[in-house]
């Protein structure tokens, strides 16, 4: 499946010293579905270190929808800053031009969510995610994770 989105995704997280720190609070366990244009791929943290890989993921604890824009757009940022990644992410799950927006669909329980670190992925944002979130009307992280998880 070798397409530039997956090509990118896969040294963003394996070089980006952005995505090394947020996803150091991932559990082993951690994996995520990438529905991207080019086909399916995952994410998965081994041995403490992320990892993307071709093909669909086997157990999910959530899947990403990431049009070529949308991943463009992330893997493209010039900055090492976590707090500034996160503010894109969400700024690309509330676009409205499909060529863009980012989809996230909950798969896992809310307590594996939690075992598997995700909240502490979501503090290495700091400040800068917090306030963006509640400048933008998410003021409760459970009713976000429930919001995602029915559409």
């Amino acid at each position: 499946m070798s397409t530039a989105s997956y090509e990118a995704l896969k040294k963003f997280f394996e070089t980006s010293a952005a995505a090394r720190k947020a996803t150091r609070p991932l559990h082993d366990a951690a994996e995520v579905a990438l529905q991207l244009d080019g086909g399916p791929a995952h994410f998965k943290v081994e041995g403490g270190k992320a990892q993307v890989h071709e093909g669909p993921a086997v157990n999910p604890d959530f899947t990403l929808h990431l049009p070529d824009g949308a991943v463009k757009r992330i893997t493209s940022l010039p900055s090492d800053d976590v707090g500034e990644f996160g503010v894109e992410f969400f700024k690309l799950v509330l676009e409205k031009d499909p060529a863009l927006k980012a989809r996230v669909k909950i798969d896992a329980p809310t307590g594996q969510l939690l075992s598997h670190g995700y909240l502490s992925v979501l503090a290495q944002g700091g400040m800068k995610v917090t306030w963006w979130l509640l400048k933008n009307g998410v003021k409760n992280p459970k009713a976000a994770i429930d919001r995602l998880r029915h559409g």
